[in-house]
């Protein structure tokens, strides 16, 4: 058998709609008979989704114990395509999506990211989250060279994949990390606008502040650890957790009016949430500082596969 141009990680939770959704986003790409589709079933008890069965698609059946990176990890190891993208479950590819990524990857990029559309922007807190979470990729976006991409929804060079070996899995738990740690050992990130896809956001307050505060306590270990952080600067995260959400604000607000000028009365007029959710976000990193990760990233798993989110009508 030919080996694949690429390799696509999706790995699948209870919410089987959405991820019905993001797997039929998959298989009408163009191109999708010279990929894989590695997809990663974590819902037990439940039929395969719809589209399983395609010849495109290598399904693999996982115990619900089964954290969200370490499937990840495994789905990388497997992948017969010298290269591998990965999409969330509660987001969509547009039609171009392979194909713009492979053409990205011909430059000297390590990892290429896409173009972040909202995919339901007219639910709840949606839009504000998707600024805090994506707005240097959102579009409209120009193509280029980065310092950062999407988390969990980004390509890369398996090879570089593969070349962190049995630190990947930890690597791949803390996606921003990750990425500060490949610009750091010499590698190069690009972002490129033709490649689109749809993120569904949280639509309740509650929710991220749930999912930001899992995220981060296994984030904040990382971060540190990729960083080298000393014993006094842990401290002082720590002792500062209650000022950092003021901070982001801050940060936000500046970044916004250099580079996306038309979300800041948005992102302004949201800031009693903002200062909510990332408190939550401060809260965790420093409670990963000081407690360790304990079970958070299986907590997080739990939340990032099975957690509602309300979908808009998808676009053309």
């Amino acid at each position: 058998m030919t080996s694949p141009e690429y390799s696509i990680v999706l790995v699948a939770g209870t919410q089987r709609d959405r991820a019905g959704r993001a797997l039929a986003s998959l298989l009408a790409q163009d191109g999708i008979e010279r990929s894989e589709i590695l997809l990663f079933d974590r819902a037990e008890g439940f039929p395969d989704l719809p589209g399983s069965d395609h010849p495109s698609v290598r399904l693999t059946r996982i115990p619900k114990s089964t954290d969200f990176s370490a499937a990840r990890t495994t789905a990388v190891r497997m992948a017969r395509a010298p290269f591998v993208g990965f999409l969330e479950e509660h987001c969509r590819a547009r039609q171009g999506w392979i194909k713009a990524l492979l053409r990205a990857h011909e430059g000297p990029w390590a990892a290429v990211g896409s173009e972040v559309h909202h995919g339901n922007p007219s639910f709840g807190i949606s839009r504000l989250i998707g600024i805090m979470n994506y707005y240097p990729w959102l579009a409209p976006t120009p193509s280029g060279e980065r310092e950062m991409l999407p988390g969990h929804n980004s390509s890369f060079r398996r090879d570089v994949l593969l070349s962190y070996g049995d630190e990947l899995e930890r690597l791949l738990r803390a996606d921003v990390a990750f990425f500060q740690k490949l610009v750091a050992d010499g590698h190069r990130l690009y972002l490129e606008s033709e490649a689109k896809f749809e993120h569904l956001n949280e639509t309740r307050l509650r929710s991220i502040v749930k999912g930001y505060f899992f995220w981060h306590r296994g984030y904040g270990v990382e971060r540190a650890r990729v960083h080298h952080w000393s014993l006094a600067r842990r401290v002082f995260y720590v002792v500062a957790t209650p000022l950092i959400p003021f901070y982001f604000v801050a940060k936000l607000v500046m970044r916004l009016s250099k580079v996306r000028p038309d979300l800041v009365s948005e992102a302004m007029l949201g800031t009693p949430k903002i200062l909510v959710a990332q408190l939550a976000s401060a809260s965790g990193q420093a409670f990963g500082l000081v407690f360790g990760p304990g079970e958070t990233e299986a907590r997080f798993t739990d939340y990032e596969l099975d957690e509602p989110r309300s979908s808009d009508p998808p676009k053309s």
